[in-house]
């Protein structure tokens, strides 16, 4: 009996562990860091309320002066291998390097995270030219 006390409360915890809580009472807050790994290819990591890799994918853009006008896909694979698929648009100066992005999570992978369908999605940080260009910034989701 006391041991099948003891492992459910392992597994209950582990559980707890595993899937973060919803956080009625703030926004979920990453920090990103991000590698350019083609001319329309970033991948990094994430850190934060949600932890893993992330990858973004950049559709056709415009161009205004030296500012990007983006369209992206984002995919973030959690620790757990829960996938997070994201859709933003945004902007970058290529005067400031500095960026902002707003979208929502499109989908999960996994029934556990299916709340986090919906929420609005905030990127905001900022560039590094140079040999390899390199970003990083905040990453925000807000319960809709």
């Amino acid at each position: 009996m006391i041991v099948a006390t003891l492992v459910t409360c392992m597994f209950v915890f582990v559980s707890m562990l595993s899937v973060p809580a919803v956080r009625a009472d703030r926004p979920l807050e990453c920090a990103i860091a991000l590698d350019l790994t083609s001319p329309t290819s970033w991948a990094g990591t994430v850190a934060g309320d949600i932890t893993g890799s992330i990858a973004i994918t950049e559709n056709p853009a415009t161009y205004v002066g030296q500012t990007e006008h983006f369209d992206e896909n984002t995919v973030i694979t959690t620790t757990e291998g829960v996938v997070i698929n994201i859709h933003d648009l945004g902007v970058i100066s290529f005067k400031s390097w500095r960026f902002t992005a707003g979208g929502v999570v499109t989908g999960v992978s996994s029934p556990d995270w299916q709340w986090l369908v919906g929420y609005e999605v905030h990127f905001r940080g900022a560039a590094v030219p140079g040999e390899v260009i390199t970003a990083s910034g905040t990453m925000m989701l807000i319960a809709p």
